[in-house]
């Protein structure tokens, strides 16, 4: 029983602490340390049953875990990353850097990593378009490689302007997957 109340008193003694330690993280003394921080980080591992296309991910291939998002001769477009510019960061993104890695079964498939912002309104007008081409990064197709490239966005971009971050099939002619996406906050 001695053992037992140690043990709570030693937790409860850890609960205060790391609740002290969080609202501390939480004040407003570090405001502006966001910047450099992630937009999103996703292994797609929880994506299932939040309303995404179920059929967007697929567990044929991953990098980790159980689930990866793909494109193929039957999928033009992956799931997309869509979140408006105000709602991606606290701050005005500048940009982003985005990691993530790669199984293009070939080097010759010749899908895309795109990354867009698109102006509010009815036309869709682009404000910033860009892409990675797969191929420019893996040297080594049927294995997964780590691809990563900055997109600076020209300024003034509106906060209502949407980010989108998606894989593009392009050309390629096999499923080719992505996993483990990182997508920071340029400053």
């Amino acid at each position: 029983m001695k053992l037992r109340t140690h043990f709570y008193a030693v937790g409860r003694r850890f609960a205060v602490g790391s609740l002290l330690g969080l609202l501390a993280a939480c004040s407003g003394s570090d405001a502006g340390s966001w910047v450099g921080d992630y937009v999103t980080v996703n292994d797609f591992e929880a994506v299932r049953g939040w309303g995404a296309d179920a059929a967007a991910i697929t567990r044929d291939h991953a990098h980790s875990g159980q689930y990866a998002i793909f494109v193929s001769p039957e999928r033009e477009f992956s799931l997309t990353y869509d979140l408006p510019l105000n709602e991606a960061s606290v701050h005005t993104l500048k940009g982003v850097a985005v990691e993530a890695w790669v199984y293009l079964p070939s080097t010759q498939d010749a899908a895309s990593l795109d990354v867009q912002v698109r102006m509010p309104g009815t036309d869709n007008q682009l404000g910033f378009t860009d892409r990675l081409m797969l191929p420019d990064q893996v040297k080594e197709g049927a294995k997964w490689t780590r691809i990563r490239k900055e997109f600076a966005f020209p300024p003034g971009l509106p906060g209502d302007a949407h980010l989108r971050i998606f894989l593009w099939r392009n050309s390629s002619h096999a499923p080719v997957y992505l996993d483990d996406l990182k997508v920071k906050a340029l400053e």
